[in-house]
């Protein structure tokens, strides 16, 4: 397939695609005689992967170093794992202090009229609690 269907199956633009490739973040794509990018299940893949650490906040640099450590071969599979543990422990810690902030938000609707009626009378009026 050519890379706007890719694009349209990894919810990734054409664009992302050839700046993940130029920058190492997805191996080299395989190319037609015309020079075309070719991509199949493996590249998808690839693609797949790059756009869910992208989106869990990984950055480029570490997914570049993953993508050099699978091309070392099996001597890598320990450094990788180890990455991926990393990276899911950050997710770990983000995911609950989004759970922390969500339910402090959660605390103020349920308590509008006792908690923040008050400190949104005092900021539209100009006063600060001292």
């Amino acid at each position: 397939m050519n890379i706007k269907e890719a694009a349209g199956l990894s919810d990734l633009t054409p664009n992302t695609i050839r700046y993940y490739e130029r920058l190492g973040v997805v191996p080299a794509i395989p190319r037609d005689s015309n020079g075309n990018r070719v991509f199949g299940e493996l590249e998808l893949q690839w693609l797949d992967l790059a756009r869910d650490l992208r989106h869990a906040g990984v950055h480029v640099e570490k997914i570049i170093d993953y993508v050099k450590l699978v091309a070392q071969g099996e001597a890598s599979i320990k450094g990788r794992i180890e990455l991926l543990t990393e990276t899911r422990d950050e997710l770990d810690d983000k995911i609950a202090e989004l759970e922390k902030t969500r339910n402090h938000i959660q605390f103020k609707i349920e308590s509008y009229d006792a908690h923040m009626l008050p400190i949104e009378e005092n900021l539209s009026n100009g006063k600060t609690e001292q």
